[in-house]
């Protein structure tokens, strides 16, 4: 499995980089993970010295799956998106993965430097940064533009305050009827 194995090695890669994950995940020696991505799952046990070692396991303690809402957000939620991924297994474990995750970070700059040295490693990083930045920019304005779109433009969906006006109308009519109704009852009660 070849994908299972870069799997494994991101993994154990990001761990290196992040100091302390991998003692926090050490107190969970022998735990089985599953990453349940729908298509494909991978398996790993916990070793001693808190990496991930890929192996088969029948009853995993921990699960971690994808689900819509996490898939719809990740572009533009980044890492915050995985507080929508669907968790279950054992809890002391599950939040220990939550807090090893949630530090991870990798260190592309590290990463470039033996390739092309340390000062395009720089500039690539804040290069690769920079453009990050402008396409999560171009993401925000574009949904803004057609949201914008979508209402003022074509007219299919309505704005906010027509919506609130019309539920503060809804609302105005359901308590006259009742007032009515109450009217009616009483009128009805007298006349008998």
């Amino acid at each position: 499995m070849i994908a299972a194995g870069l799997v494994e090695r991101s993994l154990n890669h990001l761990l290196r980089q992040s100091p302390g994950a991998p003692a926090a995940l050490a107190r969970h020696a022998g735990a089985g993970v599953r990453f349940d991505l729908g298509v494909v799952r991978y398996d790993a046990r916990i070793a001693d010295d808190g990496y991930f070692s890929q192996a088969a396991i029948d009853a995993p303690d921990a699960v971690i799956a994808p689900t819509a809402a996490l898939v719809a957000r990740l572009p533009f939620a980044g890492r915050e998106a995985f507080r929508f991924a669907d968790y279950r297994g054992d809890p002391a474990l599950l939040a220990t993965l939550d807090r090893v995750f949630r530090q991870l970070e990798w260190d592309v700059e590290s990463d470039l430097v033996p390739w092309v040295g340390d000062v395009a490693a720089a500039r690539l990083h804040h290069l690769g940064r920079g453009a990050l930045a402008a396409l999560g920019d171009a993401a925000t304005a574009l949904g803004r533009n057609v949201g914008e779109y979508a209402v003022e433009e074509a007219e299919v969906m309505a704005r906010g305050v027509d919506v609130a006006r019309f539920n503060r109308q809804v609302d105005a009519l359901a308590d006259d009827s009742e007032r009515l109704a109450a009217r009616l009852r009483r009128l009805e009660a007298e006349a008998r």
